[in-house]
């Protein structure tokens, strides 16, 4: 059982609004939304000055929480390939712009998505051009992150030494099998890093707990504590689209 009200704290000419929840937990914790709420948990008894103190000392930070989630643009619309459509990247939008070339190419340049081909009013030849770079890039990107999050969690005891692969996937972001193979959405690498590493940690936590136990999400929010905000940004805000 658990309520909830909301208040706020003042921190230089802005005011933070923050809704408040009293929950069955040992310690306080404050959460920013990908739409700039703010909810903070806390345990029972806890008193209202004390919480207000530790959004008050948080404020700096959930200040830039807010402004990088301001950043992140809308939904998209599904994908025409053809010059102007908004395409993300580790988080950032970026506008498609086809040009023809003798090369065939992709890369980003100046704020775009920079496609070169042979046949720009050919929408699939750009689709296929595309999705080869996406899973290019997902490749090394997922790599950086799969090392970095496998340093952390074996501070943890948790050891995984079989990388990962690719996957569509059209429901999930990630998968681990009871025989410890990781799979990767390819579209994950639209979402931020911090997004990519709470995927993947979450699937390195089931080489320990297979299911979605309460002492799965114990070891998940151990490791990454904010576990929640990243994953409510990844159901929110990108799009299950086939790269």
């Amino acid at each position: 059982m658990k309520s909830t009200d909301s208040y706020s704290v003042e921190y230089g000419n802005r005011t933070i609004l923050f809704a408040l929840e009293y929950c069955d937990r040992k310690t306080l914790g404050i959460e920013v939304h990908p739409d700039s709420s703010v909810v903070v948990k806390a345990p029972y008894n806890s008193p209202l000055q004390a919480i207000q103190t530790r959004v008050s000392n948080r404020a700096r930070w959930i200040t830039k929480q807010q402004r990088q989630f301001a950043q992140y643009a809308p939904t998209l619309p599904p994908h025409e390939y053809v010059s102007g459509e908004g395409y993300r990247y580790l988080g950032r939008q970026y506008r498609l712009k086809v040009i023809e070339n003798n090369q065939e190419t992709v890369r980003l340049w100046q704020g775009k998505l920079e496609v070169s081909t042979h046949h720009p009013e050919n929408s699939k030849q750009v689709e296929n051009l595309v999705t080869r770079w996406y899973r290019e890039r997902a490749q090394q990107i997922y790599l950086e992150r799969y090392q970095h999050c496998t340093r952390l969690v074996a501070q943890y005891g948790i050891q995984h030494e079989r990388g990962f692969e690719l996957r569509t996937m059209h429901k999930r972001w990630g998968s681990c099998t009871k025989e410890g193979k990781i799979m990767l959405n390819p579209m994950l690498v639209s979402a931020p890093k911090d997004c990519i590493d709470y995927v993947i940690i979450h699937e390195l936590c089931h080489i320990r707990i297979h299911n979605h136990s309460s002492s799965f999400y114990k070891l998940l929010e151990t490791i990454i504590p904010d576990w929640q905000t990243r994953k409510h940004y990844l159901n929110t805000r990108i799009e299950l689209r086939s790269y």
